[in-house]
Parts: structure tokens; C-alpha cells; sequence
């Protein structure tokens, strides 16, 4: 069977929250996608601090990659950063935006 790009995340709990957010958005449930995608995404900065701690630029880079389509990640200087979020519908492009940011993300880093 091949492996898809949410089984190359290491971590087993972030594995299966991703796999969760993959079953919401074939089941159509792309608010829970979006809450999913984004807690991984602040845990995977939670775990790696450096990731925001390297230097003005890169730290910014990290915080306005994330996708600006409903939610948004904040970070007021010396606090970890937030998820805001601006509606509580999202549709399928939406959803699967922040579901490959946060896969690709993880996998990138190791998680």
C-alpha cells in the first residue's frame, strides 16, 4: 500500500490528528480540517522554538506563512503565537490549504 504524505509524519498523535482532519475533509467537516491543520502547526512551533527564535526575518517568514483564509497566526513579541480566528466556515480550497501547510510543514521538519 503507498504511503501517503500524512504517513510520513513521524510523531504518532499528530499523525493521527492529520489523519482525522483527512477523514473531515472527505467527510466535508472543513472547520474541524482548519482547527486540526492549525493546532498541528502551533504544536510543531511549540516543539521547536527555535523555528521562531532564529532571527527577525525568518520568525516573521514563519508566522506569515501560515494561510490568511479565515485564521490567522499572531505573535505579540516574547509570547508564543495564537491562532485568530476571523469566521467558523470554511470551504473545501480552504480547508485543504491549511491541511497540506500543516502536513508539509511537519514533514519538513521532522515532526
Amino acid at each position: 500500500m503507498p504511503t501517503t504524505k500524512v504517513d510520513r509524519i513521524q510523531d504518532p498523535a499528530l499523525r493521527e490528528s492529520l489523519a482525522a482532519a483527512h477523514a473531515s475533509l472527505r467527510a466535508g467537516d472543513y472547520l474541524d480540517v482548519v482547527r486540526r491543520a492549525a493546532d498541528a502547526y502551533l504544536e510543531l512551533l511549540r516543539r521547536k522554538p527555535e523555528l521562531l527564535e532564529e532571527g527577525g526575518f525568518m520568525a516573521r517568514m514563519r508566522i506569515m506563512q501560515f494561510p490568511r483564509l479565515g485564521a490567522r497566526l499572531e505573535r505579540e513579541e516574547g509570547k508564543e503565537p495564537v491562532v485568530v480566528w476571523d469566521r467558523e466556515k470554511f470551504g473545501f480550497s480552504e480547508a485543504v490549504t491549511y491541511f497540506e501547510f500543516a502536513v508539509d510543514s511537519l514533514v519538513r521538519e521532522g515532526l
